[in-house]
């Protein structure tokens, strides 16, 4: 399998609430670390739910790549950052090299 597309993977900074303690919120700005993987990037496909004074556009894309990805992770794309949908699987064949696949979604509008 060849991995011909650079995704960069941004892994969250919990952030503390003002006596110290973590708190489910969650930081993915320029203090949050990245990292560069290299991936197979398909497409899955993309939705447009009726949503009241709204008009979203969903898109998938199927992720397969060597290195782990969480699935709180966020991962930047061709200039668009997506969110990891669901838990990452991952694929140990018998022989051979392990690979992780997940599925990245992406809202606008």
């Amino acid at each position: 399998m060849q991995f011909p597309h650079e995704l960069t993977v941004i892994t969250p900074v919990e952030v503390p609430d003002d006596y110290g303690n973590p708190t489910p919120r969650l930081d993915y700005g320029p203090t949050a670390p990245r990292r560069v993987v290299w991936a197979n990037v398909q497409p899955v496909g993309s939705s447009e739910p009726a949503a009241p004074a709204r008009t979203p556009v969903v898109t998938r894309w199927r992720v397969f790549t060597f290195d782990p990805i969480g699935a709180r992770e966020r991962v930047q794309w061709r200039g668009r950052v997506f969110e990891v949908d669901g838990e990452p699987d991952v694929w140990a064949p018998r022989f051979g090299r392990a690979h992780h696949e997940l599925t990245l979604r992406h809202v606008e509008g």
